[in-house]
């Protein structure tokens, strides 16, 4: 008896179904893998990537809720625009009187050895706490040009000199470390998994510029004066020149670790021009120059201290010695017997008298 065979069409679709299924959810179960691989990237944990119909959507790990973006301006501005020329003027201003006379400042230069630490810290908070919307760059960076000028009264005072001089030192430090780590694309540890190292470099070089100044004082407050004028004059003309797209990125692709704008960070990145490369290395070049210029020049520090050696201590102002021309000159004869000590002058006798005359 011949048996007729018919296929199950039904069976067939079930199978193709399942099969379907299965290979959803391997794709599904490898799209958190690259999405993890793409976070690793960008060296953010708080975030995770979905590229749908090629726009890159950021979702919290811990919400899932997604995180909307907005650009990392950080109060730069764009071109020659307010906030832009805001930021050249500062540098210029507050880096030039550093560079070629800070160590003959006294207060004012530890009024500004404040006011910059104050803007720098001020404005790395600031735009990691910025959301999408963010605010004006003019009124973030009018915001922060207050905080320099409290910062710069505050330094003013006696009573934070010892503050001044350590934060000097440290800005000096901090300044070499991140002009070392701007030289190349992506930062000088380009590695994701080791973008830290970055961060460990600058944060070595600040404790070292700290160091030098307790240490001996004057090589420090020499080294803090020339590298944050240099620092600050470079970031001027680099503004000029390149402006938004040289060391104005570089310091936003380092500083700035915001989920709102981690997209932006992905996709622009940091790239130097050579220009910029070149105004890293010159600046980073002339600093021991400066630095030994202005020992040359002033012969007095802070108070009016002589400077003849690099020794000194950091905890009390030296003193002033008088000019040796307002030392009067000690005779060399025998002083005389003031006039109440003098034996009182006895009448001669009359044999005395007679000798005389003879």
């Amino acid at each position: 008896m011949a048996v007729s065979f018919r296929p199950n069409h039904s069976f067939s679709w079930s199978l193709a179904l399942v099969l379907a299924a299965r290979f959803t959810s391997g794709v599904s179960a490898v799209a958190p893998a690259l999405a993890r691989q793409q976070l690793t990237r960008v060296q953010d944990p708080n975030v995770i990537f979905d590229n749908i119909n090629g726009t890159t959507v950021v979702y919290s790990p811990v919400t899932g809720q997604q995180i909307p973006q907005g650009l990392a301006s950080d109060g730069s501005g764009s071109g020659f625009s307010t906030s832009a020329v805001l930021w050249i003027v500062f540098s210029f201003v507050v880096g030039a009187p550093l560079l070629l006379a800070g160590f003959r400042g006294g207060r004012l230069t530890l009024g500004t050895a404040i006011g910059t630490a104050a803007v720098l810290a001020s404005w790395a908070v600031i735009v990691n706490t910025l959301d999408n919307v963010g605010v004006s760059d003019v009124v973030l960076t009018l915001c922060i040009l207050v905080l320099f000028a409290m910062g710069f009264s505050l330094g003013l005072l006696e009573m934070t000199r010892v503050l001044g001089i350590l934060v000097l030192g440290a800005l000096g430090g901090l300044a070499i470390g991140v002009r070392i780590v701007l030289l190349r694309s992506g930062l000088i540890v380009s590695d994701s998994d080791a973008f830290f190292l970055n961060w460990l470099i600058i944060g070595v070089c600040g404790i070292a510029g700290s160091i030098l100044v307790v240490w001996k004082q004057k090589y420090g407050i020499l080294n803090g004066c020339a590298s944050t004028g240099s620092f600050l004059c470079g970031l001027g003309f680099d503004l000029v020149v390149n402006q938004q797209f040289g060391m104005s990125r570089g310091l936003r692709y380092l500083f700035d670790r915001n989920s709102y704008h981690v997209v932006d960070t992905m996709t622009n990145g940091y790239s130097p021009p050579m220009t910029t490369v070149a105004i890293l290395a010159v600046s980073l070049g002339v600093t021991p120059a400066f630095a030994f210029a202005q020992w040359k020049v002033f012969t007095r520090v802070f108070g009016g201290a002589e400077c003849d050696t690099f020794g000194g201590s950091v905890w009390e102002p030296q003193e002033v010695p008088q000019d040796e021309e307002s030392i009067p000159q000690q005779s060399m004869d025998m002083p005389d017997t003031p006039t109440a000590e003098k034996p009182p002058k006895l009448p001669l006798s009359d044999n005395a008298k007679e000798g005389r005359s003879s």
